[in-house]
């Protein structure tokens, strides 16, 4: 472990490095922001019996390292170091090497591009989720999430084909990842196959794709996730993402039906207001659950680096209510 550690260090060092000599190397830029949240949370038992806790809830440490280290090879790395409790933060270093659970390396690929077509290899997000999954870590409020938000490591290992149009507008992809029903990454050899389409048309954008991620040998569970927005002007995104599974704890996934709306209104350049559900639905187990809730950012700076925020949630099948009260601050080291 600390010998990897040492190997990790080494391959930033040399990225500043790159950075330092921005100046003189035409194509060539590293940014790097760190990024940590701090959260209160408490929670409160629906059943009147005086359950509950008080927890630091999503609080956290990040950091995003991206860059160009050509006219058309870039790279990015993304590093979850602390999480809000001792048994979370053992787990990201214990899992070090596993697929089945998240680690401290979210992801780390390098992407070369060529025309409107790219290539991207290493460590990366597995191609699925619609726009709930699509969201950085940080930023989202674990309570509020499906259960396939959070039971899923959806992050893997893998290469991915991209097409761009030249009207910038579509996107489609192709992508072979390692599945995270396996323990080992490539030992276990289990494997995800997915297609996406990204698209941007007017006031609607989406996010399709088709994953057939591998349960053991010969055994493939189908996904569909459909995510589509709708901006109306500039003061209100309608969002509606569905997929044919739900989450499980032990299962990470089981055939069922999820769907996701959300409305987010933008009274102000400084302001965020949304509400969203996700109801679920297992096919394997008949059970039906309930998640809703309500969330406020407020960006203070003009740079909006520091989000101050607001969340209320119900999880009916954990017969919980949570509140969250925070900040999240990212500070960029600009390229």
């Amino acid at each position: 472990m600390k010998k990897f550690l040492v190997v990790c260090a080494a391959s930033l060092l040399s990225c500043f490095l790159v950075h330092a000599q921005e100046a003189d190397n035409a194509g060539r830029s590293v940014g790097l922001s760190v990024i940590p949240r701090f959260d209160l949370n408490p929670t409160f038992s629906t059943k009147n019996d005086g359950s509950g806790e008080f927890t630091l809830g999503d609080s956290s440490l990040y950091s995003l390292l991206e860059g160009d280290l050509s006219a058309n090879l870039s790279f990015s790395i993304c590093n979850h170091w602390l999480a809000g409790d001792k048994e979370s933060i053992q787990a990201l270093y214990n899992n070090t090497w596993r697929s089945d659970d998240v680690n401290w390396l979210d992801w780390a690929y390098l992407t070369y591009s060529m025309g409107s077509f790219s290539v991207s290899m290493g460590k990366q997000p597995m191609t699925l989720g619609g726009y709930e999954l699509d969201a950085y870590d940080f930023e989202v409020h674990s309570f509020l999430g499906s259960s396939l938000w959070n039971d899923l490591n959806v992050y893997q290992w893998g290469a991915k084909l991209d097409w761009t149009n030249p009207s910038e507008n579509t996107t489609f992809a192709v992508q072979m990842t390692t599945s995270p029903y396996g323990e080992r990454p490539f030992s276990s050899k289990l494997f995800n196959y997915s297609a996406e389409w990204r698209g941007e048309y007017g006031n609607l954008e989406n996010i399709w794709s088709a994953t057939a991620v591998q349960r053991d040998k010969g055994d493939f569970i189908p996904v569909i996730t459909l995510g589509q927005v709708f901006h109306v002007g500039e003061v209100m995104d309608l969002g509606l993402d569905a997929f044919n599974v739900v989450g499980d704890e032990e299962e990470i996934m089981q055939k069922g039906l999820t769907l996701i709306p959300s409305v987010t209104f933008y009274p102000g350049e400084k302001f965020e207001i949304g509400a969203r559900a996700a109801a679920e639905y297992n096919r394997e187990t008949k059970n039906r659950d309930l998640i809703c809730g309500v969330n406020a950012n407020w960006f203070p700076l003009k740079d909006k680096s520091l989000r101050l925020h607001a969340a209320a949630g119900y999880h009916h099948d954990w017969n919980m209510v949570s509140l969250t009260l925070g900040l999240l601050y990212t500070l960029n080291i600009p390229r």
